[in-house]
């Protein structure tokens, strides 16, 4: 039966070629993925790092022991905020030999980048720093600059810490270095800065080192790094991993979307081809061939193509990894230098992957196979026939599937908003509103088509004419050409309720995700007369905080990042959530902020207002566990609850309990996010405006109005949004356009007797031309018309759920979006159809059907 399947493909090679390009398409996309995937895994050789020659570092331990509720095993997690380490150790292992101590804080020159940190110049060594010129500084108002250049020294610079602003001179500048951008200090003014020690940079024994680590609190307050292991101390390192972390869920998805779509592509192409061999398995049978010898052959016709297109996939993903690489570098979704090696396994998985697809596409295939009969060898090879259990299989599964993910919709909608609010719960939920549009893509394309041409058939018949009349006689023939040939339109179609429905449902709920946080923000600063925001600065000094406050009626309200960790899954993991710190008075007066239960008047020392999406739903008056920023455990009192989104900021406390200092890997006190001012009634907003800009020029920050912070957030969140829609888009929607190019190809070099059939009933080429495009538009039409439902569907379902969450917000149908891809469809399938079409006819006037009836002379 294989040499009998090596030979059907060897010389039916025409009938294979549809499904060879689908799956070689398909695997050559998951290739693509998951070689980028497996360059994502571990963070690359980053060569020199800030700790690169300290032969032993020691660092704060950065976890807490969590144990779950129930029991189990003590759980590591990682806390925001970095410690330091007890003077006692520091002690310990000054003992063993010479030490470093690193102090690393904010610090940004007038000029510098956003990253810019201050340093103590004795831990320049640690990364590899060396004087190009000048000297180091050697009193507190000297700095030697990173990366700086000769003619700076001597000058006087100007830089701005936590605390303010401050000039230093130019004492000497080194070489620049691609891990960080540093200004440095004296040890000592260094230490002022920042008086926690995050690493210890010690010179003497490894063993000696441990053994001192382990006397003074052991791997639960610090950790002994040598080696490759030093790499985790950089905060370099950690931003890549971070960064490439970051791309592996978006890239995931696009790996498990092409997978998915090429299961139902291929298994749609494979059927399509048996279709058309329908009459040539019918004489097989005719001649004795069984029902299961049937689908052996089309199992082993599947995987000769399967192995084929599987190779050929594995070549083209090898070859796609380095522009794909490219695309992340040149989206800044990845550092520069990434690189997407070509791995021997990645290949391997993408094709056992892509031969099971091809597998598992044509099960169906093969069952509809075997139930082929040996009179259908009798019957006309053009004849459609199709199956009312068919026809039902795709009605049952795709209103299961489409009605599990309404139901699922309204669940969220009504138990649990906040899932809503989460781009992932968001993709999951809309998933299933996709897979049952194209489900059922097949069985609605026929209503989809006379609702699309009711109109010329009204006309038609207020005219006292037939409907078929309507239009026009290429209208006409278009028309019952795609209500007949239900295999075609099908084909057509399909691909196209996947592009337009999942490109519609992804865009439409992420961008109303974006616009209800966007909303939140809105809410909040209602009553804000004014914003100061960072200008190319991380945040807001304590300098600009006291200048604003200190502008004659303004109240402003200082709004501080921190987090709280908090359990969740029903106590079985502890995580962060955004939290932020202000004066309760302040911003009860300042901000709108959306309470749904309790008073902001009742926030304080020692209680907390919440999310009312908070793990367990904590009441007002309720006390809840957590643990601060550093790992520090607190109990806390619900103040109140709040109407916000799982994105957004998650909790409120004040300054008692809140730890805002040693955030990400840099010491010091935190920045302020931004502050919120409002002004006295009648006040001149002019004269205000112009006096709290002077009081933050020369600070890195800029005095905004609500409407330019509403902008600047949905600048943000569409832009961030865009880049991982493409990477889980561009890869499915590149798949499927292939696909319906390679089906109208398909289908289109069948047609030579009907064409050649309207050509003997006296159509011009170019009408027949003409009706094949007709009829093609009308199949996308259709297409775009059932996605744009799936679309609906889904964006009111994440609407609905946003709205219970925050309040009244906008809904965000991509009607450009869907309308773009739809015309692209239409620009693929015309020449698809048309240009096989033509050639097709060529030379052909219908008297070929004549001669063929008539038999030789």
């Amino acid at each position: 039966m294989l040499s009998l399947a090596l030979a059907s493909v060897r010389l039916r090679w025409a009938s294979f070629v549809g499904s060879f390009v689908a799956l070689a398409c398909g695997v050559a996309l998951l290739a693509t993925s998951l070689l980028v995937i497996s360059a994502t895994v571990g963070v690359p050789d980053q060569g020199r790092q800030r700790f690169s020659e300290a032969p032993v570092l020691v660092i704060a331990d950065l976890n807490v022991d969590f144990t779950p509720a129930g029991g189990g095993d003590v759980q590591p997690t990682q806390v925001p905020a970095q410690p330091g380490l007890p003077a006692g150790l520091l002690a310990a292992v000054a003992a063993t030999g010479r030490t470093v101590e690193d102090h690393t804080f904010y610090a940004q020159l007038a000029d510098g980048p956003r990253d810019q940190v201050g340093r103590a110049w004795s831990s320049a060594a640690l990364g590899g720093y060396r004087l190009t010129a000048g000297t180091a500084p050697a009193t507190d108002d000297q700095v030697v600059l990173g990366g700086g250049r000769p003619e700076q020294i001597g000058r006087s610079v100007r830089f701005v810490t936590a605390d303010g602003p401050h000039t230093a001179t130019v004492s000497g500048v080194t070489g620049a270095e691609a891990f960080e951008h540093a200004v440095f200090f004296t040890d000592a003014r260094a230490a002022r800065f920042s008086p926690a020690v995050g690493a210890l940079a010690a010179f003497g024994p490894a063993d000696a080192v441990r053994r001192a680590v382990e006397a003074n609190g052991g791997a639960g307050v610090a950790r002994v790094l040598t080696g490759a292991e030093r790499a985790q101390a950089d905060p370099h390192h950690a931003e890549v991993a971070a960064r490439l972390d970051g791309v592996q869920t978006p890239l995931g998805l696009s790996a498990a979307v092409s997978g998915g779509t090429a299961v139902f592509v291929v298994g749609g192409t494979f059927a399509l081809s048996i279709a058309q061999r329908r009459r040539e398995l019918a004489l097989l049978r005719l001649i004795g061939a069984t029902r299961r010898q049937l689908r052996a052959l089309v199992l082993r016709e599947a995987l000769v193509v399967g192995v084929l297109a599987s190779a050929a996939g594995c070549a083209l993903g090898a070859v796609g990894a380095a522009p794909a690489g490219r695309w992340l570098v040149d989206h800044d979704l990845v550092p520069d230098g990434f690189t997407v090696p070509v791995t021997g396994w990645g290949l391997l998985v993408a094709g056992a992957i892509g031969l099971l697809t091809a597998l598992t596409g044509v099960l169906s295939s093969a069952v509809k196979a075997g139930l082929i009969s040996p009179g259908e060898a009798l019957a006309e090879a053009d004849a459609e026939r199709t199956s009312r259990a068919a026809l039902a299989f795709r009605w049952a599964s795709g209103l299961l599937v489409l009605g599990g993910g309404i139901a699922a919709l309204a669940l969220t909608a009504r138990g649990w908003p906040d899932a809503a609010a989460s781009v992932a719960d968001a993709l999951a939920l809309l998933l299933p509103i996709v897979a049952g549009c194209v489900l059922l893509a097949a069985v609605l394309a026929g209503p989809a088509i006379r609702l699309l041409t009711a109109l010329p058939a009204l006309v038609a018949r207020l005219r006292g004419r037939s409907v078929e009349d309507g239009g026009g006689i290429v209208w006409a023939t278009a028309r019952q050409s795609a209500l007949t040939a239900f295999r075609r339109t099908a084909a057509t179609t399909t691909p196209v309720v996947l592009i337009v429905a999942f490109a519609g449902c992804l865009v439409g709920s992420i961008d109303t995700i974006d616009r209800a946080q966007v909303t939140e923000t809105r809410t909040q600063l209602s009553a804000a007369d004014l914003v100061v925001v960072p200008a190319g600065t991380p945040g807001l000094s304590r300098t600009v905080a006291d200048r604003v406050r200190a502008v004659p009626g303004v109240r402003a309200a200082v709004i501080t990042p921190t987090s709280l960790m908090a359990a969740v899954d029903d106590g079985q993991a502890l995580v962060p959530f955004r939290a932020a710190t202000a004066d309760p008075a302040a911003l009860a007066a300042v901000d709108r902020l959306p309470v749904v239960a309790g008073s902001l008047a009742d926030l304080g020392p020692g209680s907390v207002v919440l999310s009312r999406t908070w793990p367990g739903s904590p009441a007002v008056g309720a006390r809840i566990a957590v643990r601060l920023a550093d790992g520090t455990p607190r109990e806390l009192r619900v103040a109140a609850l709040l109407g916000t989104g799982a994105e957004a900021v998650q909790a409120w406390v004040t300054d008692p309990d809140a730890v805002t200092s040693g955030v990400g890997g840099v010491g010091g006190p935190a920045l302020a996010e931004r502050i919120d001012l409002r002004l006295p009634p009648g006040a001149d907003r002019a004269q205000a405006a112009a006096a709290l800009r002077t009081a933050v020029d020369g600070l890195g920050a800029r005095l905004e109005t609500p409407e330019q912070v509403w902008s600047a957030a949905t600048d943000s969140t569409a832009r961030d949004s865009w880049n991982a829609l493409l990477m889980i888009l561009g890869l499915a929607i590149g798949y499927a356009v292939i696909t319906l190019a390679n089906s109208l190809v398909m289908t289109t070099g069948d047609r030579r007797r009907e064409l050649s059939l309207l050509r003997l009933a006296g159509a011009t080429r170019g009408q027949v031309l003409r009706t094949v495009a007709v009829e093609t538009l009308l199949c996308v039409t259709a297409g775009a018309l059932l996605g744009g439902l799936g679309t609906a569907i889904s964006v009111g379902g994440s609407w609905t759920a946003l709205t219970a969450l925050v309040g009244p917000t906008p809904v965000l149908v991509p009607w450009t979006v869907m309308g773009v891809l739809a015309a692209c469809c239409a620009a693929v399938a015309l020449p698809a159809a048309v240009l096989p079409a033509a050639l097709a006819l060529r030379g052909r006037d219908g008297g070929g059907i004549l001669h063929g009836a008539a038999g030789p002379a």
